[in-house]
């Protein structure tokens, strides 16, 4: 995985990850529908203040996956029942957080090409050769707290 200035990063795929929004907005609005998740693996931080997950966001009624994700989401910020919908897993975490009126931006530290890890290939239903265009980002709320740390790559454009 290498880093890389947004000029040589292919233009559809620039414009979906060089923005300061969530991508639960960007790929819905992309792909003209609501976008779904699967969570492929969750797991709590051993002292509870965080939640860790491997995702895919998809779309249509085949679940295309538009996006392969980690995300380290800090649950002390939030109320308990926001943190037992995010645990449920059956909505986006951007999604949540927009019903929920969490107003955030998200600080793009980088851009990135990946060869897709085997699992990671399978679920993006991509072939083992292709580069996967993504950016490491940090969710922050309006008062500055760090809402959640991401990894995304998406699979197609």
């Amino acid at each position: 995985m290498s880093t890389l200035p947004p000029a040589v990063v292919p233009a559809p795929y620039r414009a979906l990850l060089d923005h300061d929004r969530g991508m639960t907005a960007v790929l819905s609005e992309r792909w003209g529908e609501a976008v779904g998740v699967r969570v492929l693996r969750q797991r709590a931080e051993s002292d509870g203040t965080a939640l860790l997950r491997d995702i895919v966001l998809t779309v249509g009624p085949d679940a295309l996956p538009v996006e392969l994700a980690s995300i380290r989401i800090a649950l002390d910020g939030f109320s308990p029942a926001f943190a037992e919908q995010l645990r449920e897993g059956t909505e986006p975490f951007g999604r949540l957080l927009a019903r929920n009126g969490v107003v955030f931006s998200v600080e793009v530290l980088g851009l990135l090409a990946a060869p897709p890890a085997d699992v990671w290939a399978a679920e993006g239903r991509v072939p083992g050769g292709a580069t996967l265009y993504g950016r490491i980002g940090r969710l922050v709320r309006a008062d500055g707290w760090t809402i959640a740390e991401t990894v995304e790559l998406l699979p197609r454009a």
